[in-house]
């Protein structure tokens, strides 16, 4: 049985020189289209409060092609355009939600910049006037997209599923790679072994588990810090606007590429190991902006990737099956004790102590370690359905 979910496939490509300008020229006219139509919602809501809806914008569209200077619109992927309409459309809606729940910085959608370094584009898979074949189709060394033809890309794992969609994508330092969205996937099954783990995520370790496994942070950001401030010293001394800026520029991308890249394969590997080792995961619902906004922590907080780490956790258990679950950030996991349950709120204060014993029962605690058995034990209680820890409750 097919179930309808769907998965991304992120591959490099190679285009050629014609491909590449196409994929530049499709570059400039979404650039284009987003701005002209965001243009056109700011004046018709200063004119009579007035919302262009997207079959407004659709339509006003497909008039515009055939306007006399507009004719280079005709020149690239339609179904781009259109998806610009809709992204710009949910940017709005975006920006009342925001509003309504009283936000101070809603975000009002911005024109976008012709000197952005990460570019992007849409395309749909639409049937061709044959029914067995598509617009997109991947290949064993190639890829078919509208407008381009076959170009040649790294097909490193097999696709799954039907493709809805592809995504071409200019990333800073000048690769481009193709986003292909696919439908019907099927994930694998993963064998129940029937554990439970509650997990204490941190700075010096980057997550300890309840059963005493501790996961090294590597801090790739640290290591590289000197490197980047070097080059970052440099491409400021180069003129603007010239080559050697550019080349000073690329430097600068490809090692934060490399970070980038160093950072989400090793949160990639350690969710994946945690996920096929247990079948229930307990996470504390860390507040990440508040954290943020200590200016001495926020940095080493990005450095570890608790954000990513969480969320990788969350869809790959909803894919996989297995639980996963969010304490309430309320939780006091570091300051009870996971022998007797006495709360100790002298914890509270000596943060930086990482053993400590309870002066109830006198046993000894990691404090990691005990607040991750804390966290999985109030994990089963949501997940039991039992009402959730308030700031009340053993106090």
């Amino acid at each position: 049985m097919i179930i309808n979910m769907e998965k991304r496939y992120k591959f490099r490509i190679y285009p050629t020189a014609p491909q590449e300008l196409q994929i530049k020229k499709n570059f400039g006219c979404v650039r284009f289209i987003y701005n002209y139509y965001l243009n056109k919602r700011i004046e018709a809501y200063k004119e009579d409060k007035g919302i262009l809806t997207v079959n407004e914008c659709c339509r006003d569209l497909t008039a515009l092609k055939k306007t006399d200077g507009y004719e280079w619109l005709q020149e690239v992927d339609d179904n781009s355009l259109r998806s610009t309409i809709k992204e710009l459309d949910l940017a709005y809606k975006k920006f009342f939600r925001n509003i309504k729940k009283g936000d101070t910085a809603p975000g009002f959608p911005k024109f976008k910049n012709r000197k952005q370094t990460k570019l992007s584009y849409k395309s749909k898979n639409n049937s061709t006037s044959s029914r067995d074949t598509h617009c997109i189709e991947i290949y064993e060394n190639e890829i078919k997209l509208p407008k381009l033809g076959l170009v040649k890309c790294k097909v490193s794992r097999k696709t799954e599923g039907r493709i809805l969609s592809a995504a071409i994508l200019k990333v800073p330092s000048g690769k481009y790679f193709v986003s292909v969205c696919c439908t019907e996937v099927e994930p694998p099954h993963l064998p129940k072994t029937g554990a439970e783990v509650g997990i204490q995520m941190g700075v010096k370790n980057l997550a300890v588990t309840s059963d005493g496994k501790q996961f090294e942070n590597h801090r790739f950001y640290e290591k590289t810090v000197r490197k980047i401030a070097r080059l970052q010293r440099e491409m400021s001394r180069k003129s603007i606007d010239s080559n050697n800026r550019e080349k000073a520029r690329l430097k600068l991308a490809c090692m934060y590429e490399r970070l980038n890249n160093q950072k989400t394969d090793i949160l990639q590997k350690i969710t994946t190991q945690l996920v096929r080792e247990y079948d229930v995961i307990c996470v504390r619902d860390n507040q990440l902006k508040k954290m943020a906004k200590n200016r001495l922590f926020a940095k080493y907080l990005a450095d570890a990737g608790w954000g990513t780490f969480a969320a990788q956790l969350e869809y790959k258990c909803n894919w996989y099956g297995k639980n996963f679950v969010k304490v309430s950030s309320l939780h006091p996991s570091a300051q009870i004790c996971s022998s007797c349950g006495e709360l100790n709120n002298e914890m509270k204060i000596k943060k930086h102590l990482y053993e400590w014993e309870c002066s109830i029962c006198g046993a000894h605690h990691n404090r990691s370690v005990n607040a991750a058995v804390n966290i999985l034990r109030e994990g089963n209680k949501i997940l039991l359905g039992k009402q959730e820890f308030t700031p009340a409750e053993n106090m």
